[in-house]
């Protein structure tokens, strides 16, 4: 498996809520295009793969949904040990449990959506084209517009960052909350902020 990230700035509005829109202003962001020449198949695939530094955040939610890309009944485990590897970090006691095993199961399985769900979110993929992405597939992520508090859920005090999405296949953004474990300096999925790229989204 090869990726590479191409990062570039980007600036959005955000607002405080004031209905005024009084507080309405422009945040500098940085966009990653996170390109695949070949999907990852094995948790070995996922941990050779750089997700340390200011990019790491972007490749770990990449790596995600190119496991979900890869979910059929038949290779089902491959995917749950790939999520693992996104999972399971040396300072938190976050796992991919059985009960994260049988949420991703149900969802694929419902109604079927298990060919496309996880294509929806590559690049050219659009409900009008059977969710079909462009080749080499390419994640565009962005960072978010709002800043979220540290946690101290799972002991150590840590910078929890949220990495949005936006696709043709759902009418807002979908996104996953990330962190960097202090221990070795990889980004790692925050808690189970990994549901709700597993959302309905516009059928084919």
């Amino acid at each position: 498996m090869n990726l590479n990230v191409q990062t570039a700035p980007v600036t959005r509005l955000s607002s405080d809520g004031n209905t005024a829109n009084e507080g309405v202003k422009n945040v500098d962001l940085m966009q990653a295009k996170v390109s695949f020449s070949d999907l990852p198949q094995s948790a070995e695939d996922i941990a050779s793969a750089d997700r340390s530094g200011a990019n790491g955040k972007f490749v770990t939610m990449a790596l995600a949904i190119a496991s979900f890309a890869c979910w059929t009944p038949e290779t089902q485990e491959n995917c749950y040990a790939m999520l693992a590897e996104l999972l399971n970090s040396p300072t938190c006691g976050i796992t991919f449990n059985n009960f994260g095993k049988q949420f991703v199961k149900d969802r694929m399985m419902q109604n079927n959506k298990y060919p496309y769900l996880g294509n929806a979110y590559f690049d050219g993929a659009t409900p009008a084209n059977g969710y079909t992405p462009l080749e080499p597939r390419i994640v565009t992520l962005e960072e978010y517009v709002y800043n979220l508090p540290p946690s101290t859920m799972y002991g150590p005090t840590l910078t929890i960052e949220r990495v949005v999405t936006r696709f043709q296949g759902a009418d807002t953004e979908r996104y996953m909350d990330l962190y960097e474990d202090p221990k070795d300096g990889k980004w790692y999925i925050w808690s189970d902020t990994y549901k709700g790229l597993l959302a309905d989204i516009k059928p084919c």
